[in-house]
């Protein structure tokens, strides 16, 4: 995971350079913040990975309380998202 992102492009390159070499399941992470672009992985890879957008609710968050709402819900949509890629 990370704070950056990589294109669509790069990843399904990657994805398909890995997938001749082995059979195992692929995830992908790399700056997953949002359910369009976890659904976009979604639809690439096998897994999908997030770490650095829940650290970042967790930062931001006033309160305990809030910082687990907030990554619940984050939790919640990314996961919407890759359920509706793989409908």
């Amino acid at each position: 995971t990370g704070a950056g992102s990589a294109t669509t492009e790069h990843v399904t390159e990657a994805i398909a350079r890995l997938r001749r070499h082995t059979d195992l399941p692929i995830s992908v992470g790399f700056g997953i913040r949002t359910p369009e672009q976890a659904a976009n992985i979604a639809r690439l890879a096998d897994g999908v990975v997030v770490g650095s957008a829940l650290v970042d609710k967790i930062a931001q968050a006033k309160s305990a309380d809030q910082a687990v709402t907030d990554v619940l819900s984050l939790c919640s949509a990314l996961a919407e998202g890759v359920r509706g890629a793989r409908r």
